[in-house]
Order: structure tokens, then sequence, then C-alpha cells
């Protein structure tokens, strides 16, 4: 098995950042051109803030070895992760409904990719230089 090390850490926080920016850009404009899907959050539909969560997130992986990188980062993942234990909770409790994707409600997938990033992140920190 391959070694992990800080630069292929720093490519998989990308990778997943980046593939969360492209789903939630999907989600937005199916917003925007469909029909409205996602639930409101303090009068914003939440894939518009999950959105700038996940793309805050990528740059701040991107630029991860600096502090505006880093707190960049931190505030999109945790924002993500946020908002999608409150939404999946929601969906489990009946209260809100995700937009899904191939069945699969997308809260969930915010759920597991922004506590993916902040493993991910962990794990980069303990290989500090």
């Amino acid at each position: 098995m391959a070694q992990m090390t800080r630069e292929r850490l720093t490519g998989m926080l990308v990778g997943f950042a980046a593939v969360g920016t492209l789903l939630s850009t999907w989600l937005v404009a199916s917003e925007v051109f469909r029909e409205p899907t996602c639930p409101s959050l303090v009068g914003i539909p939440a894939c518009y803030l999950v959105l700038a969560a996940y793309a805050a997130a990528t740059i701040g992986a991107w630029y991860a070895d600096t502090r505006a990188g880093d707190v960049a980062f931190y505030v999109g993942a945790v924002t993500v992760t946020v908002i999608g234990i409150h939404f999946s909770i929601g969906q489990l409790r009946g209260t809100a409904e995700c937009p899904t994707f191939e069945g699969l409600p997308m809260c969930y997938v915010s759920l597991f990719t922004g506590v993916t990033l902040l493993v991910l992140a962990l794990l980069r920190r303990r290989l500090r230089r």
C-alpha cells in the first residue's frame, strides 16, 4: 500500500471538495432552471449555501499551507457538515425533503463528504513537516 503523504491528502481534499462543488452547482442549476427542490435555511435555498461552502473548502484545500487557506477550508467543510447534519435529521424525521440524485438524498452526501473532508484534514495535519 502506498504511503500517505501530505501531497496525496491535499489532492484528496481538493478532489472531494471539487466534486461537492460540482454536485452543488448541478443542484443550484436545477433549482434555478427547473423547479425549486432545495429546502430553505434562513430564507435561502440550502443548495446555494452548500455551493458557497464547498467552493470555500475547495479553494482552502488548494491553498492549505496558508492561514487564509486553512480558514476558508475549515469554514467551508464545517458549514457543509452542519448543513448536512441539519437536513439529514430533517429528512429522517420527515420535516425536510432533500433533493435526490439517483434516489439518494443529497443531504446525506453533504454530511458524508463534510465529515470525510474534516477527517482527511485532521490526518493531513498530523503529517506536518
